[in-house]
């Protein structure tokens, strides 16, 4: 709670992402925004095997060697897991998973957890609801 005036987009900011906020408040959402939401990375695996494919042919296409993925709004990490476990051998990827609540425990060592999009990277920046 505050005194001070607060303009909408600050107010529900703070209401939903600030430390004692809903979506980060332990007590009152455990797995973060990821537990309020079901996207199309949870109906199939198909859907990170798509995402595969498109960052196969970015991979190509950019030709820089190892190609960044950028998950933003990454839950819990399932669609960069569902996409490393996808890419066929030998790519060469950086997964970065954007997320403003806490890193899973248990997740992938090869995902990156960040609380931005990490600054000049080439590949593919992903964001689906």
């Amino acid at each position: 709670m505050t005194d001070e005036w607060r303009g909408w987009r600050e107010a529900a900011q703070a209401a939903l992402y600030g430390d004692e906020g809903f979506y980060r408040s332990p007590l009152r959402s455990p797995e973060g925004p990821a537990g309020h939401f079901r996207t199309s990375v949870h109906a199939s695996p198909l859907f990170a095997a798509a995402v595969a494919r498109l960052l196969t042919g970015t991979a190509r296409e950019l030709d820089t060697g190892t190609v960044a993925l950028v998950d933003v709004g990454a839950g819990r990490g399932e669609l960069l897991t569902g996409v490393l476990a996808a890419l066929p051998p030998g790519l060469e990827v950086t997964a970065y998973a954007v997320e403003v609540a806490d890193r899973p425990p248990g997740l992938d060592p090869r995902i990156e957890w960040c609380a931005e999009p990490p600054p000049g990277v080439s590949g593919l920046l992903f964001a689906n609801e």
